[in-house]
């Protein structure tokens, strides 16, 4: 496990021990399985945390991640006070959708021991490899919730998929017309691949090829 300091606007980095410090981060960033990053409750979301996130899911992202909300003790909790600042971290980044958010209090120690139960949740789903034969019984009934709609008369048929990487995990979609499958149809596999492996907190792949 590495502990980094928080990345810090470009503006702000005066000395080159700011700026080696952004580096390491950086670095750590780059190497990690899982990373953790830190918000404060009473800051809320901001740009700042943004950019850090967008290092570690970006488009590519390798990583696993858990978002950790820090100094709830500070606020004045209500009866949906934690679900709708969830909602509003999930309103301005909507790939967090997809990643698991702790609400905790440091000085407290509240919730702290859930952290790294998370984290191996993550890991894990990061190393899961799924049996062929388990993801195309999968497939078969997920088409059969919602099949693939025709495109320009063409009738598209994904014949059969297959993990071929982890780490984060890549999977395989063998279909006929492999860039005619809808983009709403690429996300509702990749939810449907989500809820029903427990790929939490990670980043998922699906390549479509032509078979």
């Amino acid at each position: 496990m590495v502990d980094t300091a928080g990345l810090r606007k470009k503006a702000k980095v005066s000395d080159n021990i700011e700026f080696y410090s952004n580096v390491r981060t950086h670095s750590a960033i780059e190497n990690a399985d899982v990373s953790l990053v830190m918000i404060d409750a009473e800051k809320g979301f901001g740009k700042q945390d943004k950019a850090i996130i967008e290092l570690v899911i970006p488009g590519k992202g390798k990583r696993g991640l858990l978002l950790l909300v820090n100094k709830w003790d500070l606020v004045e909790a209500e009866t949906n006070t934690m679900a709708e600042m969830k909602k509003e971290i999930q309103r301005q980044f909507k790939a967090l959708d997809n990643y698991p958010i702790l609400f905790i209090s440091a000085l407290t120690r509240r919730r702290v021991s859930n952290i790294m139960k998370i984290v191996d949740q993550v890991h894990k789903a990061r190393q899961q490899k799924i049996n062929t034969k388990l993801l195309n019984k999968f497939l078969h009934e997920t088409i059969k919730k919602m099949a693939i709609p025709a495109i320009k008369g063409r009738l598209i048929r994904i014949k059969f998929i297959n993990q071929v990487r982890t780490a984060p995990p890549l999977i395989v979609c063998h279909t006929n017309y492999p860039k005619l499958v809808p983009l709403n149809y690429r996300r509702y596999l990749e939810n449907q691949l989500r809820e029903t492996f427990d790929f939490i907190g990670v980043p998922i792949k699906l390549s479509f090829r032509q078979s």
